[in-house]
């Protein structure tokens, strides 16, 4: 007996030996012939992996690297995903009995190609289904996304990272996104409790974003439910609220983000380095924004409310001056249709202190009228103001504007009209009372085209491009006031000298 246990005492003294003195990570590759086959079959993808290796102490892991999976052939031949190097922590009690439970899982260098089809469906929303070889016997089973949401709920460990992860998107007819520099960290998941989370990235011409907070996961249906948590893009914090359904097959968001009061001049920046606004224009100035994003993954519509709370705008394309409103936009950002055909929404600006940067109006209506010898304040550069205001209505990618009012030192004008989008541009129609200055010069010729106030009334047309339109006088408006019966009088010439010169 004593020297059974001797016996028994100097093979746990040379296991103890062989633990520490075996590398500290056994490679398993031998294996991979019986194992790979396994996941295959089970993710429906074929996979591939480099090196697989054991670690016994100080705790059970398991490290492989140069892992590719590949992507179903009817999205992409690309990859779907890639690894440079992952590492599981596993529980030792539920190893000593047989069972592989992953404590902690580590992703280093990851690369994921995600797709999008136009009906909405993603690369993704295939994995871990058994392909149907045909008509078989009606069996009672759960509902498949029930199934699915667990088996992910399964896989997620307690802990979770990634590092130094580049995720590229691609969806039909848009230009693919990437994003670099993608790190997540997730502690504590549970279906029961929500558990905290945070993601970092990167994405070309933009400063870190990075989106925190506390997340539940309902596996009933695949659902997310984010409650106070915060998205920071260009240094800016916005609050995010609502849910991500169906993750485990086409996502249907409703997500809410806000900021009541922030400075804009970061994502006025921004937007022009991407190329959306012109880089002339200089926006900054404090604003209330709210944002949802509601819908299917292949049909969203956002809807943005813009508070603008005194900005200081100087656009080249229009004006300069402190501005204050409300915009509401409703953007589709599913379907072939460009942005700005598909773009709805309304608004109300005023604009004070400032002036029109795209027509010298002043100078446009003495040249229309013949009324020369205005002061040069009156015809200096661009008109300036005292106040701007504008109501509009987005559809179709024209801007109506159901009311136009400015109030200047040379003028006070009202009208409407509208803006195609693409191009940029104008078809307006102004009347513009001239102050009394400049009104006096018209003389009695010009009397029938006076208000009760005495002042000059010029109808205009405002046409072409918004850059540099063309402004003349509305003939229809002046034949409406007497001019045609003033002329049949022989008084053409005369009108033809105050009207006709451009």
């Amino acid at each position: 007996m004593k020297k059974l246990l001797l016996i028994v005492l100097g093979v746990l003294i040379l296991l103890a030996l062989a633990i520490v003195v075996v590398p500290p990570f056994i490679n398993l590759g031998a294996y991979k012939a019986r194992y790979l086959p396994l996941v295959e079959e089970a993710l429906g993808r074929k996979v591939d992996v480099g090196e697989i290796r054991l670690r016994i102490v100080p705790e059970p892991a398991l490290r492989l690297s140069g892992l590719k999976v590949a992507d179903n052939p009817a999205f992409s031949k690309e990859p779907f995903f890639a690894a440079e190097q992952i590492s599981l922590r596993l529980k030792l009690r539920p190893l000593l009995r047989g069972q592989f439970q992953v404590e902690e899982f580590v992703l280093e260098k990851p690369l994921v190609n995600l797709v999008k089809k136009p009906d909405g469906s993603f690369n993704f929303s295939d994995l871990g289904k058994k392909k149907e070889d045909g008509p078989k016997r009606e069996k009672k089973e759960p509902p498949r996304k029930t199934r699915e949401a667990a088996r992910l709920s399964e896989m997620v460990p307690a802990l979770l990272r990634i590092e130094g992860g580049d995720v590229t998107f691609q969806s039909a007819g848009q230009k693919p996104l990437r994003i670099r520099g993608l790190d997540v960290s997730l502690k504590d998941f549970s279906t029961d409790r929500p558990f905290p989370y945070r993601v970092a990235l990167s994405v070309a011409g933009l400063k870190p974003v990075s989106l925190e907070g506390q997340a539940r996961y309902q596996e009933s249906d695949a659902t997310l439910s984010l409650k106070d948590n915060q998205l920071t893009v260009e240094d800016i914090a916005l609050a995010l609220n609502g849910t991500v359904a169906d993750l485990a097959g086409a996502p249907r968001l409703n997500l809410s983000l806000a900021n009541e009061g922030f400075e804009i001049k970061p994502i006025v920046q921004l937007l022009a380095a991407l190329g959306v606004t012109p880089k002339q224009l200089e926006v900054s100035g404090p604003v209330g924004l709210r944002v949802t994003l509601a819908g299917p993954s292949n049909n969203l519509v956002s809807q943005v409310r813009a508070r603008l709370k005194g900005l200081k705008v100087n656009d080249p394309r229009a004006l300069k001056g402190t501005v204050t409103g409300e915009i509401q936009l409703s953007v589709p950002l599913g379907g072939g249709t460009s942005v700005t055909q598909s773009l709805r929404g309304d608004g109300k600006i005023t604009a004070k202190d400032g002036e029109l940067t795209n027509v010298d109006l002043v100078k446009k209506i003495e040249q229309a009228t013949g009324l020369l010898g205005m002061s040069k304040e009156q015809r200096a550069g661009a008109t300036t103001f005292n106040t701007f205001e504008t109501d509009f209505v987005l559809a179709g990618g024209v801007a109506q504007f159901k009311r136009i009012y400015l109030q200047s030192p040379a003028m006070e004008a009202y009208g409407s009209g509208q803006m195609k989008l693409e191009p940029q541009t104008l078809d307006l129609r102004i009347e513009a009372a001239l102050a009394p200055g400049a009104s006096d010069r018209g003389g009695k010729a010009m009397a029938f085209l006076k208000d009760a106030q005495g002042r000059l009334v010029a109808p205009l047309k405002i046409t072409g491009p918004a850059k540099n339109p063309s402004v003349n006088l509305d003939n229809d408006k002046m034949m409406k006031r007497g001019l045609g019966q003033m002329m049949d009088k022989g008084k053409g010439s005369m009108f033809e000298q105050f009207f006709r010169r451009r």
